[in-house]
């Protein structure tokens, strides 16, 4: 099939009849890598991603080890830089 832009898929979507998710307009974006986007998966019913499966076992590591569920300042900017492929 393919690629159609937003407005051709909206188009389809209103001529076939479908109604939008519930909840909302749209779906939010998955937050790929967090506990939070393991937990997002899961209520749609998605198998649960590599990058989401690490982000929730870094998070329950920390908290049975006694840290909070935060990442510091320079843990989140490590993280960043190593998305990015360590360019700034």
């Amino acid at each position: 099939m393919a690629d159609l832009t937003d407005a051709e898929l909206d188009q389809l979507i209103k001529d076939i009849g479908l109604k939008r998710p519930r909840g909302g307009s749209q779906r939010k974006p998955i937050a790929h890598g967090t506990y939070k986007g393991a937990k997002q998966h899961r209520y749609r019913g998605e198998p649960v991603c590599d990058d989401c499966r690490q982000g929730e076992r870094d998070y329950r590591d920390k908290l049975r080890h006694g840290q909070s569920g935060y990442l510091t300042e320079e843990e989140w900017q490590a993280r960043q830089a190593a998305r990015n492929g360590g360019a700034r």
